[in-house]
C-alpha cells in the first residue's frame, strides 16, 4: 500500500512538472529570442542611439530613434525622457557601453529588445519595443530604462 502511494505521488509530480508541454503555445512562457532573428535595422537603430548617448547627446539620440514614432510628437514625454536620462547619467555614471541581453518576437511586426547599459557606477536596464507599422515601417512604441538590471537573471 505504501508503495502505491509513493508511486501515485511520483506520477502526480511528473505530470505537474510536464503539464506545460500540453498547453497551446500561446499559453506557454515565451523564451527570449536570439538577437540573430531580429531585423538588422532595429539593432542598428539601437546601436546609433547608444552611440549618441555615449557622446552625451541625449536629445539627438532620442530625436533619431523616435523620428517616426508617435512619441516624438508628445513634447512632455520627450522632455521627461531627456531629463530622466540626464538624471540617470548623474546617478549611475556616464554610459560607456552596452550589451544586448535578449529579444522577444511577439509577431513579425512586434519586437522587444533588452540591453544592459554599462555605466560607471551601476548597470542600467534598457527596453525598446518596436512595431512595424504598415504606413511608417518600424517605429518605437516604448522606451524604458531603470536600475532593475538584476531582473535579467531568471528566477528573480
Amino acid at each position: 500500500m505504501k508503495f502505491l502511494y509513493i508511486f501515485l505521488l511520483c506520477l502526480l509530480s511528473f505530470t505537474l512538472v510536464n503539464a506545460q508541454d500540453g498547453l497551446p503555445s500561446a499559453q506557454r512562457a515565451k523564451e527570449p529570442t536570439s538577437f540573430l532573428e531580429v531585423p538588422q535595422i532595429l539593432k542598428t537603430r539601437v546601436e546609433v542611439f547608444f552611440g549618441q548617448l555615449m557622446k552625451d547627446d541625449v536629445k539627438k539620440a532620442y530625436d533619431n530613434i523616435l523620428s517616426s514614432s508617435p512619441i516624438s510628437r508628445q513634447k512632455a514625454d520627450l522632455d521627461n525622457l531627456h531629463s530622466q536620462t540626464n538624471r540617470a547619467f548623474n546617478i549611475y555614471g556616464k554610459l560607456s557601453g552596452y550589451e544586448a541581453v535578449s529579444a522577444e518576437i511577439a509577431t513579425s511586426s512586434y519586437i522587444r529588445l533588452r540591453y544592459l547599459g554599462l555605466h560607471g557606477n551601476f548597470p542600467v536596464r534598457w527596453i525598446f519595443t518596436f512595431y512595424k507599422s504598415p504606413e511608417k515601417d518600424w517605429i518605437v512604441t516604448n522606451i524604458k530604462f531603470d536600475d532593475l538590471s538584476e531582473y535579467f537573471f531568471k528566477g528573480d
